[in-house]
């Protein structure tokens, strides 16, 4: 642990602007759950609120053909996971374009977990070896090199990396806790008719996981 703690206070240090919001998801035992917000800030928007702007989020575990049913909370949305469940996901593609001219369809993706080393989502950092801390990022099914990917970690430390030339990138979680990573996609793909054309399709997908060993950290 003492090893650590030099590279903890540097980056501790180094904190960067918040990101944009996203939909990422937390597990407790056989309950998963899904906020709306900025981690970076633990900003979760409620019911009532920004929340109410997610319209039908899906969550699954093996195959997005089979849901589990959410409920809409004062902060989040929750669902019961069957025993033996492994890394659940979650997928958000109703969302309407923005945009005055040319309009962005935004879909929004989310994983948590990081035990199994197949994909399921169309933008996913998935791991190298199961409960690793090097990942690739896949955009349906292939290697994204040079791309962005926002790691945030317990104490609301933020830090940007980018993917090697064969997609990998390597998480440092020198602390006990949650970590939340984002990595967005944006491409010229056009779709959609009416109110709902769109020029752009832009993914935006979220990874966490649990550090079991690190520096512990308590949020204040």
């Amino acid at each position: 642990m003492t090893r650590w703690m030099p590279l903890a206070a540097l980056l501790l240090a180094a904190s960067a602007p918040a990101m944009a919001h996203q939909l990422w998801l937390e597990r407790d035992g056989q309950t998963a759950r899904a906020y709306f917000g900025e981690p970076v800030e633990n900003q979760r928007e409620k019911t009532g609120g920004l929340l109410d702007r997610i319209p039908g989020p899906r969550l699954f575990a093996a195959d997005l053909a089979a849901t589990l049913p959410l409920t809409r909370a004062a902060d989040h949305f929750s669902a019961a996971l069957p025993a033996g469940t492994g890394d659940v996901r979650l997928v958000e593609d109703g969302l309407p374009p923005f945009g005055r001219e040319e309009k962005t369809r935004t879909v929004m993706l989310a994983r948590e977990g990081r035990s199994e080393t197949r994909h399921a989502l169309d933008l996913e950092l998935v791991p190298v070896a199961a409960g690793g801390n090097e990942f690739t990022l896949l955009l349906r099914g292939q290697p994204l090199p040079r791309a962005e990917v926002t790691l945030v970690a317990p104490p609301r430390w933020e830090r940007k990396l980018r993917t090697d030339a064969q997609g990998r990138v390597r998480f440092e979680t020198p602390w006990a806790g949650r970590y939340v990573a984002e990595a967005i996609h944006t491409e010229a793909t056009p779709g959609g008719s009416g109110e709902g054309a769109y020029a752009r399709l832009r993914y935006v997908s979220t990874l966490s996981f649990i550090a079991e060993g690190g520096i512990p950290w308590t949020e204040r």
